[in-house]
């Protein structure tokens, strides 16, 4: 798949925060791609490691903002390019993605296209092959149904989001509710299955647990947003209902494990929050 027109500018967004360690192997994937005319905005979070120092070697446009859908909603306005990459700081682009991207995108009129993602895998224990099989489960499938999958588009035509109304100070479920309002506005959203978004995962039950607690302390306000899309986003993933995820027993018992320790610690911190919320009430 070649791309005719190279001269077309793409963004790659990255928002960070404390990602000195994992955020130059995600900007040397950008700098290394196949395809050159790009252009890097890191949307920061206040950093108080060597981030920022690390993004401006690569001559990034830096910004900042607190909340997650906040950075992105940033990065998508101060972005110059006709397309936009949506990366987070722990992702590495496969050499040849974006210039497959643009090119299906020009070819086939696509405003939004869901990337395959696949798990990079460092210590090799249960957990980091659990979730990378949960990526291999869910890229299997290929859903394009947003409600029902956790796959959401990370490469889009800007033009299809300057009439989407952000939802602001999200810091979960940001780009599920983004997919739905693309939709809303007639977008169309498109899927690349041949170049892949790499991504570290995380080594540990507890570093999972703490990960989904704070995802927990989010979740009503994305919930308040968009009730029915998130509601149905929180139950167990279409995917592994599919002959593809009985492929391997171990691991397809371990994906209900998977879900249910998520669970348990995103609903600790959403009764977290509740507490929070009365705490100030009272005050």
């Amino acid at each position: 798949m070649k791309t005719k027109n190279k001269s077309i500018l793409i963004s790659v967004n990255v928002r960070t925060y404390n990602s000195d360690k994992t955020i130059t192997k995600t900007l040397d994937s950008v700098k290394n791609q196949t395809y050159k005319n790009i252009e890097i905005i890191i949307s920061d979070g206040y950093s108080k490691d060597r981030t920022l120092e690390i993004a401006r070697k690569y001559e990034a446009r830096i910004f900042f903002a607190e909340q997650l859908g906040n950075a992105r909603s940033q990065g998508i306005i101060k972005s110059k390019g006709k397309y936009v990459v949506s990366l987070d700081s722990d992702q590495i682009m496969d050499r040849n993605l974006i210039e497959k991207c643009v090119s299906l995108c020009e070819s086939k009129k696509y405003d939004a296209l869901i990337i395959s993602e696949r798990s990079l895998i460092t210590k090799g224990n249960y957990i980091e092959r659990l979730i990378a099989y949960d990526k291999w489960v869910i890229d299997k499938g290929r859903n394009i149904k947003e409600i029902f999958n956790t796959a959401c588009p990370r490469f889009f035509d800007k033009k299809i989001l300057k009439n989407i109304k952000w939802p602001k100070n999200l810091s979960i479920f940001d780009d599920t509710i983004l997919y739905d309002r693309i939709l809303q506005n007639g977008g169309r959203v498109g899927y690349m299955g041949s170049a892949s978004i790499r991504h570290h995962e995380v080594t540990s039950w507890q570093v999972l647990v703490k990960k989904f607690f704070r995802y927990g302390k989010g979740y009503l306000k994305a919930f308040r947003e968009y009730p029915p899309g998130i509601a149905a986003h929180s139950l167990p993933r279409v995917s592994y209902f599919r002959k593809d995820a009985f492929k391997q027993p171990k691991y397809f018992f371990g994906l209900f494990l998977l879900y249910l320790v998520k669970a348990l610690a995103a609903s600790a911190g959403v009764f977290s929050n509740l507490l929070d919320e009365k705490v100030l009430e009272k005050r």
